[in-house]
């Protein structure tokens, strides 16, 4: 059949109306919450996110819409021509037609919200794209060889619900490794791509699963070598997939570091994201001040030689042990959030601090700094007892008494709200 012709008589091409508008509802309902992308753009972050949801809705149409291609060609004779035509032949065409229109679809989604970001595609964004096409085929081929072997009145449906269930069920277990291995596209953050781990565990156990139903399905007969071989694949790709993910948690070791920073100044050094740096020489001077304060009142032990930005730092936490930082400057906000960077600076002196001691310290610090009013209003916002008032005042008369000691008190007294944090509280 021309080209263009199967082209007008593809059922994906037929679907595309439906398909069409269930796929642009998915995208409008969640253009709400891709705003923030354009605040401090990563391409491959946005494209991760629009494409999230609609992944297992398209596999499922892929699967689908092919095992109804394969129905429409048993309807036809095409399987009973004998060795004519080569079945490869036969099903390349309908295969490729519906993985050319889901790629389309889910092409326009990833433009619509690289548009919303305001950048331009590159290359992490194209590897998303060709996992998602490589994804995407092997689910078509998985409907098509399920069209071909089983009844045209429930191939389809069967096709289409398993492949949703089979990517999005185990998304919601407590099983971590099986959230990488079933294609789903994961969380990207700021200046990372999927690594060589994340792409293998993603794709290919999906990838062997639609080789093993070409092994077992694919011939006219059914053999039982074949069947032996084709669970062989199918096990393989899972069991290589497991070995790589098995002791991965819900974040998966994703490429990082890979996006433009810039620094500022000596000591410390302030490195921010060039795509949200905004007034960098103005916010290393403030931490420059900041930190010659801290060291002064005995709360940090030496000034740090480099202060970067958790967006670029490539931890998932604030840290201020050692000579280099990361602290949470803000990047891409037109303000640094000096609540957080002084909550970062104090830490965790414990696992499990009593909060209503640690905030005397944190206010301590805050004050030092220069911005104990961004912590005070932090406070407000997040507790409800010192919103009413209650314990506000005891706290604010602490800070006076304690600004009246010499240095070398001052320092002690805060050793000792560190040490009484961990140690059931301040007394009384």
């Amino acid at each position: 059949m021309r080209f263009f012709t199967a082209l007008r008589t593809s059922s994906a091409v037929l679907a595309l109306p439906v398909t069409g508008f269930f796929f642009a509802y998915v995208f409008f309902t969640t253009k709400g919450r891709m705003g923030h992308f354009s605040s401090l753009p990563w391409p491959a972050e946005a494209a991760a996110f629009a494409i999230h949801a609609p992944v297992p809705l398209a596999a499922a149409a892929a699967a689908g819409l092919a095992a109804v291609e394969a129905t429409r060609l048993r309807a036809l004779g095409v399987w009973e021509t004998g060795p004519a035509r080569s079945a490869v032949r036969v099903a390349l065409q309908p295969v490729l037609l519906v993985v050319l229109t889901m790629a389309a679809l889910m092409a326009c989604i990833t433009a619509g919200a690289l548009l919303i970001a305001g950048v331009a595609p590159d290359i992490y964004v194209l590897q998303l794209f060709g996992m998602v096409v490589v994804l995407l085929t092997a689910h078509a081929v998985i409907g098509f060889l399920l069209g071909r072997r089983l009844h045209a009145l429930y191939s389809a449906p069967l096709a289409a619900i398993a492949v949703f269930v089979g990517i999005s069920f185990p998304l919601g277990t407590s099983s971590w490794w099986a959230h990488h291995v079933t294609g789903a596209i994961g969380q990207i953050n700021f200046g990372e791509a999927y690594s060589l781990p994340m792409t293998v565990a993603a794709v290919v156990p999906t990838v062997c699963l639609a080789l093993a139903l070409v092994v077992a399905l694919g011939p006219r007969r059914i053999r039982a070598g074949a069947v032996v071989l084709s669970l062989a694949i199918a096990a393989g790709g899972l069991l290589g997939a497991y070995g790589i993910t098995r002791e991965w948690t819900s974040f998966a070791p994703a490429a990082k570091g890979l996006a433009p920073v810039t620094c500022e100044g000596r000591v410390p050094e302030v490195c921010m994201p060039a795509a949200g740096s905004g007034d960098l020489r103005a916010v290393q001077t403030e931490l420059a001040g900041m930190a010659t304060k801290l060291h002064a009142k005995g709360i940090i032990s030496e000034i740090p030689a480099r202060i970067t930005d958790i967006t670029v730092s490539g931890a998932r936490q604030s840290d201020t042990a050692g000579k280099e930082w990361t602290l949470d400057l803000g990047a891409g906000n037109p303000d640094v959030p000096w609540d957080g960077v002084a909550i970062g600076i104090v830490g965790m002196p414990c696992e499990t601090p009593d909060w209503n001691t640690l905030h005397y310290g944190t206010l301590w610090t805050a004050r030092t700094m220069g911005v104990a009013d961004d912590y005070l209003a932090w406070l407000s916002r997040e507790s409800r007892s010192f919103r009413t008032g209650d314990g506000k005042e005891q706290l604010l008369a602490e800070m006076d008494r304690v600004n009246a000691l010499a240095p070398d008190e001052q320092k002690a007294w805060y050793v000792e709200q560190l040490r009484l944090s961990c140690q059931g509280g301040r007394p009384g």
